[in-house]
Order: structure tokens, then sequence, then C-alpha cells
């Protein structure tokens, strides 16, 4: 099912205060739950198994084709713990804890799974990306990454992964990286890799050895420091992700995308990162690896968090853009929008993975309250898919789908990153954003 806690109760006196400061618009989430009410009422056997792709056929939200793109998320369990992120490790042992979540997570035999990525496949879907939690030491994520790439050679594939479990601390690729370079498929997809902060070492050192110069930080007993600062997981993994990346290049992989979540935290960050990643792109053509480097980034997302029932104190509007990023935001986007529209005018490769449109919401100031807000409606037609690890089909990748879309269904607000992976203008709900005095270009993570 899809993640979230409904709630009719009156706020407590501290809910209060995060009605304020940290969550603006509680009518959202009011409104979903009306709407779930609304369903539950109609349909009280709920959706099971791919039947929600049934009930949006019927009423004219999809059609076959209509769709490219499905998330499939073998497990939603993962070791770090990421601020705002639902599937922090220190929130789930919390919900373990108080009974909310349970010690052993539901999931779905291959056969199942394979099964609904042949029924999206059969429905128009060719771009599967496989997402956790964490999904590197799965023996069936090999099984069903091989599985997608085996269905047409349209299909693309990709994967989202840390990077830590395929990194010994020194750098080298570690015996599980090995193993998947044996078995053939990760050299097929594109890896998907974060970098939330710029690597700290030097990072030139790192292209002229084989071994990264310095030692990674260290692995064992990084749950605590995490519990003390949640936000060192994210430069954790920031660094584990510099060297997987570096790893990957070097054995031809087809695609290495480094994403970045922009928030209030990292946004001086951001021109760093973004100059890193094109020092990839230059290290994969120096080495003549066939390796595609790109960056892709979103903002750190609350509102969809809140809108769905998640706890307002771990999805504070307060650590998304404010309005006293947005004169930086906007500086650093134009750079990048520039240096975008410059290597398409000189046919030279994009770093830069995002759409045009999604990209100048970040570059003009007459956004920079859209943004904050997080106030771009999401329509009330789906754009990816999803799979849940015990193989629930949903119409979003957050949401199970009749609560967003459908007759009388509220109107969704998000600006999250997966909603721009449609490369189809007409699809793709930023385009109306583009600059139209510039070259329109689209999200390149599907093609």
């Amino acid at each position: 099912m899809p993640r979230g806690i409904e709630s009719t109760e009156l706020p407590t006196g501290e809910e209060l205060f995060l009605r304020g400061a940290d969550c603006p618009f509680p009518s959202d989430n009011q409104a979903i739950n009306q709407r779930r009410a609304e369903i539950e009422g109609q349909h009280p056997e709920g959706f099971p198994e791919d039947t929600i792709l049934n009930w949006a056929v019927e009423r004219g939200l999809i059609g076959n084709g209509e769709v490219v793109l499905a998330e499939i998320s073998p497990t939603l369990r993962c070791s770090e713990a990421c601020p705002g992120c639902p599937d922090s490790s220190l929130l789930l042992q919390e919900a373990i804890t108080k009974g909310l979540a349970p010690k052993v997570e539901a999931r779905a035999s291959v056969e199942v799974m394979t099964a609904r990525i042949k029924r999206l496949y059969d429905f128009g879907v060719r771009h599967f990306m496989f997402i956790g939690g964490t999904i590197d030491g799965l023996p069936e994520t090999p099984i069903l990454i091989n599985f997608a790439l085996s269905l047409d050679q349209a299909v693309r594939v990709s994967w989202f992964s840390d990077g830590i479990m395929q990194t010994d601390n020194d750098g080298d690729p570690a015996a599980l990286f090995k193993r998947n370079v044996e078995s053939g498929w990760i050299q097929k997809v594109a890896s998907h890799v974060s970098m939330d902060y710029p690597y700290a070492g030097d990072i030139g050192s790192v292209f002229q050895d084989d071994n990264l110069p310095q030692t990674l930080p260290t692995k064992k007993g990084r749950g605590t420091q995490f519990a003390n600062d949640p936000e060192q997981s994210r430069k954790f993994k920031s660094q584990y992700g510099l060297a997987f990346a570096v790893n990957l290049i070097r054995e031809g992989v087809r695609r290495v995308v480094i994403n970045t979540t922009v928030s209030t935290r990292n946004v001086d960050q951001v021109q760093a990162i973004y100059h890193q990643v094109s020092e990839l792109q230059a290290f994969a053509e120096q080495i003549d690896s066939p390796t595609e480097v790109c960056w892709t980034f979103s903002p750190w997302i609350w509102r969809p968090h809140q809108a769905r029932g998640d706890d307002p104190s771990q999805s504070p509007a307060t650590l998304g853009l404010q309005l006293a990023d947005m004169p930086a935001v906007n500086d650093v986007f134009s750079t990048i929008l520039s240096d975008t529209h410059q290597r398409i005018a000189e046919d030279r490769p994009r770093v830069l993975a995002n759409s045009a449109g999604f990209t100048q919401l970040l570059t003009d100031p007459s956004y920079r309250e859209l943004v904050v807000n997080q106030d771009v409606p999401v329509g009330n037609r789906p754009v990816a898919l999803q799979v849940n690890p015990d193989a629930l089909v949903g119409l979003d990748p957050m949401f199970q789908g009749p609560e967003i879309f459908g007759p009388g269904a509220p109107q969704l607000r998000t600006l999250f990153g997966y909603l721009d992976r449609d490369p189809r203008r007409e699809r793709n709900i930023f385009s109306k954003y583009s600059n139209p005095d510039q070259e329109w270009f689209p999200n390149i993570v599907a093609t």
C-alpha cells in the first residue's frame, strides 16, 4: 500500500504548530482523506493486484501506451536515514516499536513481480525504474531487471543505488559490484546515484588512480551518527555515490545519472555538484568509456507527503526551499540552463538530464512562490505507474491513484522530479513553464 498514515483527528498543540510553519496547507490532506473515504465506500474491497488499471481505463483516465513510465519497488526498507525520506531506517524503527509497521515486510514472489512487469509492458510502459528502499543486496533485483530488459529492445531500464553496498571503504569495487559486473546486467542499465553534497576529497586524484586517495567514511556505526544528525546520511551516501559512479564509468555501463535533492540545507552546494558531474563526464571521455554521464535534480519535497498523510514533522515545509533561498537558486540554475543550451548548440553531450520546463521553474524569479509552495498541479491523469513490494499496482509512485485521479478527486500539487521524466513534450506537465524564447529540450532519463 502507498505509504502514509491517515488521520481525521483534531490536531494537538504540537500539530497546530506544525500546521503553521511546517504544514501550511492542511486542506490538502483533508481533501485527500475525504476522497479516500468516498472511494472506500464505493470499493470496499479495495484494488488488489493490478485491478487499479481496470478502474482507470473504465474512467478514461488512461489508455494503452499513454503512460510509458513505471517505478518498481521490490522493497521499501533502507539502512540509511536521510531526513524527509519515508523509508528512513530511523523512522522505520520508530514505526515498528509503535506497532505501526511490521518487522517483516510483505513482499511478493519473483514470479508475481515479473507478471506485474509484463502487465505494465503490455499496457505500454517502456521505461522501468527499479527503486527502494535499498535494492542492491536483494537476490531478485538482477532477476527482475533482466526480465524487464528481455521484453523488448526498446525497453529502457534504470535503477537506484546509493553505492554503499557496491563500494568498499577504500573506494574499490566491493564483491557485490564485481558479481553484478560478471553477471552483465549492470552494464545494460542506467544507474542512478545520489549526490546531495560534493565529494569532499580531491576529485582530480580520484580520476588519476584506480583507488580513491582518501578513505571513505566508515560504514560501521553510522546509524548512531545519523541519529544525532540525520543530514549526515545525505553527506555520507554522497561520498560513496561519487566512488560508485567512478567505478561504473570504468566498467563502461550504459549510463550514470547523478541525482541531487535540492533543499534549504544544500542549495549552496549545487554549483559544486554540477561541476563535479561535468568532471565525471569529462573523465568518461578521457578514458574512452561509453558511459553517458548526466545529472538530474528535484527540489526537496514536502507538500505531497503531507497531502497523503505523512507526519509533517518528518516532511516539514521549513526544510524545503524558502523564499530567502530563491535568489541563489535562480542564479545557479540560470548558469546550469545556460550551459545546457550552449552544449546543445555546440552538439556536445548534456550534463543536465531534466527538461527545459522543469529547470525554468528554478530559473525564473516570477516562479519563486510557486516553487516554495510546490504549487504545480499534477492534473487528472496518471504520469507514472508503480508496483509496490507486495505487487500492488498504483497509478502514481506516491499514491494508489483513486484519491488523486478521476471525477471528484482533489487537485494534487507538487514539484516532485519523477513527474518530469516523460520525454514527450505534450505529456510533460512542466512543459508549460518553458521559456518560449529559448529552445525546448526534453528530460532524457527515460531515453
